[in-house]
């Protein structure tokens, strides 16, 4: 009893470090993600190019790898359960 309540406590902190982390991460992508949006909303060309349009695309990216990165630590300490 006391070697799995250790291994849940263990597993929880992970977790928790790993929330800690998303939640960084994730104002730095909706960051991005409002830069972009800027950018593209008033059409703002650097040497001709739509870089709004890319750093959008950028942020995206950032948002939906942060979000899995969470569903997966949540699977992970569900599954130990």
């Amino acid at each position: 009893m006391k070697a799995e309540k250790k291994e849940q406590m263990e597993k929880m902190r992970a977790y928790k470090k790993v929330r800690k982390q998303n939640n960084k991460t994730t104002g730095v992508s909706l960051a991005i993600l409002a830069a972009g949006l800027l950018l593209k909303t008033l059409n703002i060309n650097i040497l001709g190019i739509d870089i709004g349009y890319y750093i959008l695309w950028a942020g995206v990216f950032f948002f939906f790898v942060t979000s899995m990165s969470g569903l997966f630590a949540a699977g992970s300490l569900r599954k130990q359960r």
